[in-house]
């Protein structure tokens, strides 16, 4: 996209006076506005694989940007108004004359008042936008503005919208399918590096980075090359800041470590806890506002669904998903297999970052010994020849007794199509349901994953990890999330609160449509969701953590077979 000819008129209204750099959202100018004789800032939507042309992304475009001009908060920048020409989509804004951010920092820290004042307006902004149903995902400092209002005090406005989206759940971030990765590297959550499901509290862990950046002057996650960054981020390797700033509150340095923690459960719930936390650690320092924080729900127990039909009394167990012999009838003695959430490989623009996160994307901090994160991944197993079968070559982390079992998943896996395999959530996904496919007659119960809901603008309401039809009352019988995480007992109630969206989404009949991306021939309602049991499908250790169903599988395993199955497929698709 070229620079704007001058004096060019848009909309026969806004005249383009001169260019003021490029954002975010693309490339932004400033205008006067002919008619209300003021000046307005013009945002051109830079296309994203030419998205921008496409007609329905238009109308979202027009749709999200109504939504946000519906919103109308102080600290929120203000849309006036939105339109499309034969340069695609664009944004007319408020015209601010004030300073980033960033340059604010680079003349030195905040001290203790001008923080509390900054970090006070930009809550209630976030608060306004999160209650509006919409995060950020790309909050750092370039994108809050600081002007000086006639009687001297400072305003804060938060800027470039371009990466939000509304979401009623977590989503998992994407751009209409592309898997690379959206955000400043110094303040993105490591959900966005990993392509987990998104929300609130990753826009709290990016502000969170700001705030250590507006006391310290140095950035919370540090590195000397974006992969670097990454490395930082995905290993949490934060310097506490009452080391950076020893004259703080401890409290108020604490409260910034809360904000920056690298498990979304661990951080604030919302903007508005937030900001009440930051009102207690700084009394006085704060003005005072009514903020109405919702607890969230417990989802209901559920009695599992058995092969055959029925519903289980919960006194006989729950649901086990049994994988069986290829050659074979009847199911081995082991234990079930994985469903998992997804988080994905991402495919950033920059080729040496993509190699850096394929390395990295395993480690967490504080690994559990059967999965070390520093361990060296081994040497590719020898997937030589398109019609390979074998792993030959084991990782340290999966003992001699479990191979059998991972070697049984491997062949389960390996041939199936129709999955996305950059993804490890993927890879959870397809083995339940090859082994639900398995292990159910499919005349009478069939396995469906990732069905899509949707409202009636189009715009992605939630996703249903794997739902089982019960095939002969053409309805929903089960509705599972699928969890993996080091410590299920801390993602339950996050996750029975994804249920409950949908629940309610059902229950209230906003949801217009289905999407099921494998078979775009299934059609579905939503009265054959209004009978549906809903329950959690988690990893090792589920059962005992109250969940409804449990699988046989450890993230690092999962790992593992994600990679296994990327090189035979690679292999196998390559030919001769």
């Amino acid at each position: 996209m070229g620079t704007e000819p001058e004096k060019k008129v848009l909309a026969d209204r806004y005249e383009i006076r001169r260019s003021l750099g490029a954002g975010g959202v693309g490339l932004v100018y400033q205008a006067w506005d002919l008619q209300l004789h003021r000046f307005v800032a013009v945002k051109r939507v830079r296309a994203l694989d030419d998205l921008a042309e496409d007609t329905a992304v238009t109308e979202k475009l027009w749709r999200e940007a109504m939504t946000l001009a519906a919103i109308q908060h102080p600290n929120i920048l203000t849309i006036h108004d939105f339109g499309v020409d034969d340069e695609g989509p664009y944004v007319i804004t408020e015209f601010l004359d004030g300073e980033t951010l960033d340059r604010v920092i680079q003349r030195g820290p905040f001290d203790r008042d001008a923080f509390a004042e900054a970090s006070a307006q930009i809550f209630e902004a976030l608060i306004a936008a999160h209650q509006a149903g919409m995060i950020h995902r790309d909050l750092k400092p370039q994108n809050i503005m600081r002007m000086r209002m006639p009687s001297g005090a400072w305003q804060y406005k938060i800027l470039d919208f371009g990466l939000a989206r509304f979401v009623t759940q977590p989503t998992v971030q994407s751009m209409e399918g592309n898997t690379s990765i959206y955000g400043s590297i110094f303040f993105i959550a490591p959900e966005q590096l990993r392509h987990q499901p998104l929300d609130a509290r990753t826009d709290i862990y990016a502000i969170g980075c700001v705030c250590y950046y507006m006391l310290s002057g140095r950035y919370a996650f540090e590195g000397d090359s974006i992969p670097a960054v990454i490395t930082s981020h995905l290993e949490h390797n934060v310097k506490p800041l009452g080391e950076c700033r020893p004259d703080l509150p401890p409290a108020l340095c604490a409260w910034v470590m809360k904000a920056v923690s690298f498990e979304p459960d661990e951080r604030f719930a919302s903007a508005a806890e937030a900001l009440i936390a930051l009102r207690k650690v700084l009394p006085g320092s704060i003005r005072t506002t009514t903020i109405k924080i919702v607890p969230p729900g417990r989802g209901p127990q559920i009695s599992p669904l058995q092969p055959g039909g029925g519903a289980v009394p919960p006194s006989t167990g729950t649901l086990r998903i049994v994988p069986r012999k290829a050659t074979a009838g009847l199911p081995v003695a082991v234990e079930p297999s994985p469903v998992l959430r997804r988080w994905a490989l991402p495919a950033a623009s920059v080729l040496l970052l993509a190699a850096i996160i394929s390395a990295l994307i395993w480690i967490r901090p504080e690994r559990p010994a059967e999965s070390p994160a520093a361990e060296s991944v081994p040497a590719a197993p020898a997937v030589e020849a398109a019609g390979a079968t074998d792993i030959e070559v084991w990782p340290p982390y999966i003992s001699e007794e479990r191979r059998p079992l991972v070697q049984l998943y491997f062949k389960q896996l390996r041939d199936l199509d129709g999955f996305k395999w950059g993804s490890i959530g993927t890879v959870m996904e397809a083995l339940a349901y090859a082994q639900f496919r398995e292990q159910f007659d499919p005349a009478q119960i069939q396995a469906l994953p990732n069905i899509t809901y949707h409202d009636e603008t189009g715009r992605t309401l939630g996703e249903l990890d794997i739902v089982l039809w019960n095939m002969p009352s053409n309805r929903a019988e089960v509705v599972y999330e699928a969890i993996i995480s080091d410590n299920l007992r801390r993602t339950k109630t996050s996750s029975w609160n994804q249920l409950n969206r949908f629940r309610t989404a059902v229950k209230e009949r906003t949801v217009h449509h289905f999407m099921y991306s494998r078979d775009p021939a299934w059609k579905f309602d939503l009265a054959q969701f209004d009978e549906a049991k809903f329950g959690l499908l988690g990893n090792r250790g589920a059962l005992a953590e109250g969940y409804e169903s449990e699988v046989d599988i450890t993230r690092a395993e999962a790992e593992f077979l994600q990679r296994r199955v990327i090189e035979y497929r690679k292999i196998r698709h390559a030919g001769p």
